[in-house]
């Protein structure tokens, strides 16, 4: 048996339908078995290994599909949205994730040989799964039957993925990635500040000096990083907010649209359904039926 084949059949133990979050932080594990629609979210820097099924994720104009045995990289927070595109019973679709500290990726650089590497800009990556980083994920997922062992283990484990990810295809993506000044670095820092001021209308050339960036190098290497243009992306995040807004406290559509910083509800109900496929009233609808975001 392979360890791709000993991971899935650990994962198939261990894991009821649906995400997984474990008892080993930034760890979770997926089992779905049936195709669905997930629900729209925004994903953290994360590498996920897919050993049963396929997923498609679409990341601004991106649509990105991968299967058994391929691994996903996203190096920054991606407004996203996808499907599980094979899965059944008899054959759930499976999945191992892993959210990247780049703290630990940058402690662990420092003791290894510097690596010549070929310079991308690009976000997101898919790659085969070597048979080394298959196996030591196959030691992190038996942790779990193992509590007393878990919390002196699972670090050290966690340490070994992060070394076979960088000794591996995606490890010139990862050393940028982690770079304290780096291209990635710099995006990150605007992401972040967008999280926050999703709903404050903003200038390029301010998004661009929290980069320390030229404006050009700043809109390259931000569609670059995530798919997206500087004012897709906060569009997306003021949707996403407005979305979750309507699930867990429903309200009136035209308060939350405002409140995400739109100032023509026209605007928004159009934005909303492009991006969704219903309209805000209908969601708000289907949420107070419901009671709850059900990945519609």
């Amino acid at each position: 048996m392979t360890g791709l084949e000993a991971l899935r059949e650990a994962v198939l133990t261990c894991v009821a339908d649906d995400l997984t979050t474990t008892a080993i932080p930034r760890v979770d594990l997926y089992r779905v078995s049936q195709p669905i629609a997930l629900p729209p979210a925004i994903y953290p820097p994360f590498v996920s290994l897919i050993l049963q099924g396929e997923k498609r994720l679409q990341v601004g104009n991106q649509s990105i599909r991968y299967c058994a045995g391929e691994s996903f990289t996203a190096l920054c927070d991606l407004p996203a949205t996808g499907e599980i595109t094979d899965a059944s019973e008899a054959s759930p679709y499976l999945a191992a994730r892993l959210t990247l500290d780049f703290a630990a990726i940058r402690d662990l650089l420092q003791q290894m040989p510097a690596t010549d590497f070929s310079g991308t800009s690009h976000g997101i990556a898919v790659h085969k799964v070597e048979d080394a980083l298959a196996d030591a994920w196959l030691r992190m997922v038996r942790l779990l039957a193992k509590p007393d062992e878990l919390r002196v283990m699972a670090p050290l484990v966690e340490r070994e993925i992060l070394f076979r990810l960088l000794q591996g295809p995606q490890g010139g993506l990862l050393r940028q990635a982690a770079a304290v000044n780096g291209h990635f670095t710099n995006i990150r820092k605007v992401l972040l500040w967008l999280r926050t001021h999703y709903a404050t209308a903003c200038r390029m050339e301010e998004l661009a000096a929290i980069a320390g960036m030229s404006l050009s190098a700043f809109h390259r290497g931000f569609r670059a990083s995530t798919g997206l243009s500087p004012l897709q992306y906060q569009k997306q995040l003021r949707l996403y907010a407005a979305r979750k807004t309507l699930a867990r406290h429903p309200g009136n559509v035209a308060t939350v649209a405002a409140d995400v910083g739109y100032q023509s509800l026209t605007q928004f109900t159009r934005e909303y359904t492009r991006l969704f496929g219903l309209p805000p009233a209908r969601s708000l609808r289907l949420f107070r039926q419901n009671g709850t975001d059900s990945r519609r």
